[in-house]
């Protein structure tokens, strides 16, 4: 069986983030490793990490998404911002779905207002607070 998780990519704030989330979905944290824990052979691999932040981090949701991710320093051949993707998060009711949308937007920026739509039950766009896009929906109407 494959599984799939989202890789989310860090300027620094990775256990902030992460932090964050887990208060929002009741997440565990499984895993956080900093740069300075790198074995010194293989620090040359990231000449310009800073020791305190997160090399790898892992953040279970529930029994079949867990999120990872890192703080990325800058690299040789590195271009640009790497964060060309959403998040989309199908919730079992509405209730739930603005729960999250409210919470994940607090310092954020709403893109498309939370609200009902012809293809579902409620549906809304946003960047939170460390410039991660979010799709949330519902498609119960309840």
């Amino acid at each position: 069986m494959i599984a799939l998780s989202p890789y989310l990519v860090y300027k620094g704030n990775c256990e902030e983030a992460f932090n964050f989330y887990k208060l929002i979905f009741s997440g565990e944290i499984l895993y956080l490793g900093r740069y300075k824990d790198v074995p010194q052979e293989a620090r040359k691999f990231f000449p310009n990490a800073q020791d305190e932040h997160i090399m790898h981090g892992s953040l279970k949701i529930n029994d079949r998404t867990v999120i990872m991710g890192n703080d990325s320093p800058e690299t040789p051949g590195q271009t640009g911002d790497v964060r060309d993707f959403y998040l989309y998060i199908d919730t079992e009711t509405q209730k739930e779905a603005i729960r999250i949308f409210n919470e994940l937007s607090a310092g954020g920026t709403v893109l498309i207002p939370i609200a009902h739509t012809f293809w579902s039950g409620c549906y809304g766009v946003l960047t939170d607070k460390f410039g991660i896009r979010w799709k949330i929906t519902s498609h119960q109407n309840d």
